[in-house]
């Protein structure tokens, strides 16, 4: 098939050119409303209602390196390896039931603040900047560079220019957004870039599967073919034999998806007004996060018919931009742009604003001025966000491809999303137990990033190079040697003083394992989790999981598949409607009434 040059008509580029337009006039009439306070900033003075949260979880996780992932493992795995990203709606639907309630009780404006509130003394304060360096730093750079860099890979295919200055451009522009509008800004433009990007890529699967011959021509297409065959196709792997496909799958759905729920989405459950809408926008983006891969997934499988082997100079992360500069005519091809452009710049806007909110609330007001004044407040915000975004600049050209980085990200982590989930339910836990998962999370991502780039042969695992370990072995391997370093951690040290966690408990009365507090605190109503939680989570699962797989089944024509997920995803729906009723109203409400 011939390939399109890139070529972007004066239609797509004036598409382009009002949306920045837009997004800085946004950032200019709110810039004085932003800059009332840390809440105002931070947290849109926790005045948002819960559908403009949620859309702005959903429009923030669309980002601009998403869809190339997709595409990339797609490509190389097949379908079975979307589970990766699938997977982390177990997080999603906890969060619901659990999560959304105890981090709305918690009343901060960063997942750092919560350490001297749940842990006390030096430890806890230590542990607090060492979180804030660790995720407003580390993580928060990382991510960003790799936005970054699936932007540039967009741009040069669609348009031809040098990457590096069109990003650039882009940076600046997010940029001078972010320091004006702080989260007022983010959600508003959040809200405009959701529907604009769900419609743009709506329309590009729907006309690329048409460019192939539609659903049945593109599938026996990837199907006949000796390079991808029907394993490509398979959502599940064949479970007759456990094989390293099954492997796979099980390390997806029982190690990697545990955590309480990320920084930037707790920030954005803060900002809600009550416990009920913290709950209501968790549903919305839980629901719409099972269901957006498949808007990449047709695309990536449409990349397969048509290019089943890439062009010379093109790689799989590139295999996206090359489907739109394929089937895009002028106009269309502009709005797409403008969507992965706005993606862009809610994305890397809301992680400025969140690695911010680390290094004002818990750096620079926790050790250096306790008290500033809102002027100089904002003046020091505003200098960390443009020493976020420089850093970021140096950290892009470290990328080399979108998987490589998500993989290093997922052992940067490791082990720490399961003691984050414990340290809500089980009183032991204490600072020495997250300062170890911390820090054997970062040493174990730099020993990775070594072994791979200079001493790729030195490590061997039954035979193999750790170079070439297959990721999710390389995850299942460190998190039984990690979590146990923890718990042994835990055990040695003293616990959490009985007051501290008395407090505490009363704060948030997450319910669980909390012998350390006494019968009166354990007694309070509200508890968060309880025997029925399970059976709560499993509906949401189903309401989740339903959605997600009847639209994979739909996309492969296996339509009698997509009746029963459907079902099933009807059946998860009035669990939850259930449990709304039931736990999320009269709980709330004996929460409120606090003795």
């Amino acid at each position: 098939m011939e390939i399109p040059q890139p070529d972007l008509h004066f239609i797509d580029y004036l598409i382009v050119c009002l949306y920045l337009v837009f997004a800085l006039g946004v950032g200019f009439v709110l810039s004085k409303r932003a800059s009332k306070g840390p809440e105002a900033y931070f947290l849109g003075g926790r005045s948002l209602p819960w559908w403009a949260i949620g859309i702005s979880m959903v429009a923030t996780s669309f980002a601009s390196d998403t869809p190339l992932f997709v595409t990339e493992v797609v490509r190389e795995h097949g379908l079975q390896r979307l589970w990766w990203i699938l997977a982390w709606v177990i997080m999603l639907v906890v969060g619901i039931f659990l999560f959304a309630r105890l981090w709305r009780r918690a009343n901060i404006i960063t997942d750092a603040e919560l350490y001297e509130l749940r842990y006390a003394g030096r430890p806890a304060t230590f542990l607090r900047g060492f979180r804030a360096f660790f995720s407003g730093i580390v993580q928060n750079l990382l991510t960003m560079a790799w936005v970054t860099f699936a932007m540039g890979s967009i741009i040069a295919v669609m348009t031809g220019i040098d990457s590096k200055l069109a990003v650039g451009l882009c940076v600046l522009v997010a940029t001078i957004y972010a320091l004006m509008s702080g989260f007022y800004g983010v959600v508003v433009t959040d809200v405009v870039q959701f529907f604009l990007a769900v419609a743009s890529m709506g329309i590009l699967a729907f006309l690329a599967i048409s460019h192939v011959g539609g659903l049945e021509s593109m599938l026996d297409t990837i199907a006949a073919d000796p390079a991808y065959g029907k394993d490509t196709l398979r959502i599940f792997p064949d479970f007759t034999t456990f094989d390293q496909d099954v492997m796979t799958l099980l390390v997806f759905l029982g190690i990697m998806w545990w955590s309480d729920v990320n920084g930037y989405n707790m920030q954005r459950i803060s900002a809600c007004r009550n416990e009920r809408d913290s709950v209501k926008a968790t549903i919305s983006y839980a629901i719409f996060q099972t269901a957006r891969p498949w808007l990449w997934a047709a695309v990536a499988l449409a990349s397969i018919a048509m290019y089943p082997t890439l062009p010379e100079g093109y790689t799989n992360t590139q295999a996206y931009p090359l489907v739109m500069n394929t089937v895009l005519g002028p106009g269309l091809k502009g709005l797409l742009v403008t969507a992965f452009l706005a993606a862009f710049m809610s994305t890397i806007d809301t992680h400025l604003n969140w690695g911010a909110s680390y290094i004002m609330t818990d750096f620079y007001c926790r050790f250096v001025d306790k008290k500033p004044s809102p002027r100089r407040y904002m003046f020091v915000t505003r200098i960390a966000v443009v020493c976020l975004m420089v850093l970021t600049a140096c950290f892009v050209p470290m990328i080399e491809s979108i998987q490589g980085a998500w993989e290093f990200f997922g052992i940067l982590t490791i082990g720490y999303g399961i003691i984050s989930f414990a340290r809500w339910f089980w009183w032991r836990i204490n600072a020495f137990t997250e300062i170890a998962a911390l820090a054997l999370g970062l040493t174990a991502a730099c020993v990775h990033g070594i072994l791979i780039t200079w001493f790729p042969e030195s490590l061997v695992i039954g035979g193999v190079p750790w170079s070439e370990l297959d990721f999710p072995l390389k995850i299942a391997l460190l998190t039984f040697i990690v979590v146990p370093i923890c718990l042994l951690i835990t055990l040695v040290t003293s616990p959490t003083p009985t007051d501290k966690l008395e407090d505490f408990y009363r704060r948030v009365r997450p319910g669980g394992f909390w012998g350390g507090v006494s019968k009166e605190t354990r007694a309070l109503p509200g508890k968060v989790l309880s025997m029925r939680t399970w059976f709560d989570v499993a509906g949401g699962l189903g309401l989740c999981f339903g959605i997600s797989l009847a639209i994979g089944y739909f996309l492969l024509t296996r339509y009698w598949a997509m009746v029963i997920c459907l079902i099933i995803a009807c059946i998860g729906a009035a669990r939850v409607a259930s449990w709304f009723r039931r736990e999320v109203r009269e709980l709330s409400e004996a929460y409120d009434a606090k003795p």
